[in-house]
């Protein structure tokens, strides 16, 4: 008898060996690697484990209770299979992309259907974080979703009876860049006119797990926003495509309570179709207006994305500059001259007219400089250009673009010769400001503009006007003496 008791209890010791069956009290544990204690942590029970064999890798699994309903979906049956029995097993391929999308769809079916979390870091003493990882312990044997406000996706994993993963969710980024259109670049930084349309583009580059994509957008007070013209959903190694107008939703102004210029929400379908390393690409356009910073810190846009539950990704901002310039107008002496009137260019001859129009105070007056002189600006949209005029020998002109521009001079201060030819001038990353020493004009600074007396004849009443009548008089009166002379020796010879 002894020695069946003893065989009996071999045979039991080497199929516990073979196959782990454990008992109903037996509990495991989660480990998650890489976690924030900023970011809110959930664990779903999916599946209850009945027996596992770690050698052998073999794994029984049956729906939770709280799960039974999903798992009998269509939806769900494309990525998990139940048999006659009861039994689950997964169904299609098991990548970081698939387990998004299914782990995404199962978030959603709980939310929907009040099915709670088993466990969460919300809960104290539920989550315990030691340095950089965080463990939910005493729990039941099974396969689990484990959930965090970072995205959709943080891990599938089974009790086994501990588990330790690293949380999957990768924050995206964002790459914020402006066109320059005199090169066609994109880059963090550009040059435009007061008036002209400046276009951007936002990349977001996209996580497996993608949820609650916002993308929040602000500008200074000297960008005027105009539309989205583009959203593109890139694909690694398959294209792009773009996206359709139902795929997302602008929301600006009163409909904005953040502060934002505006802000793009993308739909879940649209998040739905994201897989690691895809990118969407945000094409945008603004207009510099007639409040825009002059050179100095530029006019700047700022933008970032808000994902999962209270995620954040990083801040991208691009700057649009312009600048001004100082146009000085002297006689050959450096004298400041009053009442040359202008009109710039693009062109040396012919070309498009620059409009300007002269900036007014609340009052309706001229506005003037911190130095006290006439201030124009580039005209914006809509309003009709006018005639530079200089008062007091010299006017500011803002809002211009880098590039080449010529000055025509109209009309000519009293007394003083028009330019035959229009006047070139550069502006390159800069303003052309002019310097005074005291009220002395520095020369080579600003743009200047020299103007020669009208006048090259001596002036009225000079010595020279003098002799001129003097003499012609003297020859008058010789002329009539001779013509008395000649005749009086003609009645004599008669």
């Amino acid at each position: 008898m002894k020695k069946i008791i003893s065989l009996i209890l071999a045979l039991m010791l080497l199929a516990s060996l073979s196959v782990t069956v454990f008992a109903a009290e037996e509990t495991g544990s989660i480990t998650i690697n890489g976690v924030s204690d900023t970011t809110t942590y959930e664990i779903y029970k999916l599946l209850d484990l009945e027996s596992y064999d770690v050698a052998q890798g073999a794994y029984s699994y049956k729906a939770n209770a709280a799960w039974a309903t999903f798992f009998a979906t269509d939806e769900a049956k494309a990525y998990m299979a139940t048999d006659a029995d009861g039994y689950v097993t997964w169904a299609t391929t098991e990548d970081d992309d698939t387990k998004a999308a299914f782990a995404k769809m199962a978030l959603a079916y709980a939310k929907a259907n009040g099915i709670a979390p088993v466990k969460s870091s919300r809960n104290a003493g539920e989550f315990v974080i030691t340095e950089n990882a965080g463990k939910f312990s005493d729990l039941e044997l099974g396969y689990y979703l484990v959930d965090s406000t970072m995205g959709a996706l943080c891990g599938l994993t089974t009790t086994n009876p501990d588990a330790s993963i690293n949380a999957k969710n990768g924050i995206p980024t964002i790459d914020k860049q402006v066109n320059e259109d005199s090169t066609t670049q994109w880059g963090a930084i550009n040059t435009a006119d007061i008036g002209q349309t400046v276009e951007y583009r936002v990349t977001i580059n996209v996580h497996a797990g993608a949820e609650n994509y916002v993308l929040h957008d602000v500008m200074d007070a000297g960008l005027t926003y105009k539309e989205i013209t583009k959203i593109e959903h890139v694909v690694p190694g398959t294209g792009s495509h773009d996206a359709a107008a139902n795929m997302y939703e602008v929301k600006t102004g009163a409909n904005v309570t953040d502060g934002c210029t505006f802000e793009i929400f993308f739909s879940k379908e649209f998040c739905d179709e994201m897989e690691t390393n895809d990118k969407i690409i945000v094409y945008y356009t603004a207009v510099l207006n007639k409040d825009a910073v002059i050179a100095g810190t530029g006019n700047v846009n700022n933008a970032w994305l808000t994902f999962g539950e209270g995620g954040k990704s990083n801040e991208d901002a691009v700057t649009t500059y312009t600048f001004g310039i100082d146009l000085v107008k002297t006689d050959s002496a450096n004298k400041l001259l009053d009442g040359a009137e202008f009109k710039i260019y693009d062109a040396a001859t012919g070309g498009n007219e620059i409009p300007v129009v002269q900036v007014l105070d609340e009052n309706g007056d001229p506005a003037l400089t911190a130095d006290g002189y006439h201030l124009y600006r580039k005209a914006a949209a809509g309003e009709t250009g006018a005639t530079v005029i200089v008062v007091r020998g010299k006017v500011r002109v803002n809002g211009l673009d880098n590039g080449t521009y010529y000055l025509e001079e109209t009309a000519a201060p009293d007394g003083y010769n028009k330019l035959s030819a229009r006047q070139k001038f550069i502006i390159s990353d800069g303003n052309l400001d002019a310097v005074f020493n005291g009220d002395v004009y520095s020369t080579g600074s600003g743009v200047h503009v020299v103007n020669k007396t009208g006048s090259m004849l001596p002036e009225t009443g000079g010595m020279g006007t003098v002799l001129f009548i003097t003499f012609g008089t003297i020859v008058v009166l010789g002329a009539g003496v001779l013509l008395v002379t000649k005749k009086r020796m003609s009645m004599i010879k008669d």
